[in-house]
């Protein structure tokens, strides 16, 4: 009894390790968050993604400063979900985005603003790969 016991705990303990070890089986999204190094890492590309938004100015015209950390925690959030994570239902990236109403251009800011953080951030060809993949339908269905 003892015995199934221990083994049932080491089972619930080792499930959320290997839920996020998993990440989504779509193709370039299979373990982004681990890719990017895990919550250290995929918070300083969600800061770097925000203060990249003040530079570009259409997208800090469209979100202003509290739609930019919407989108900061809406990134976070949104590479969090490859990983395995459970998030708040419309908290993702594209949920952020959707309300802002944003044009063409703030899309496109958006979208670059993205980009540059991964490079300011030394993202790996693999990681920015993903990045782009986890951005484009994001991008067009706005």
């Amino acid at each position: 009894m003892r015995s199934n016991r221990l083994r049932l705990w080491m089972v619930a303990a080792a499930l959320p390790v290997l839920v996020s070890c998993g990440g989504m089986k779509e193709a370039g999204m299979t373990g982004l968050w681990a890719t990017l190094g895990g919550v250290s890492n995929v918070s300083s590309l969600s800061h770097a993604f925000g203060s990249q938004l003040e530079t570009h100015a259409a997208a800090n015209a469209a979100l202003g400063m509290a739609g930019i950390n919407s989108a900061k925690s809406g990134l976070y959030n949104t590479i969090a979900k490859t990983g395995g994570y459970k998030i708040d239902k419309g908290s993702d990236l594209l949920s952020v985005l959707k309300g802002k109403k944003l044009d063409d251009a703030a899309v496109a800011d958006v979208g670059a603003s993205l980009m540059a953080a991964g490079q300011e951030q030394k993202l790996s060809p693999s990681a920015m790969d993903a990045l782009t993949k986890m951005w484009d339908p994001i991008g067009k269905s706005l």
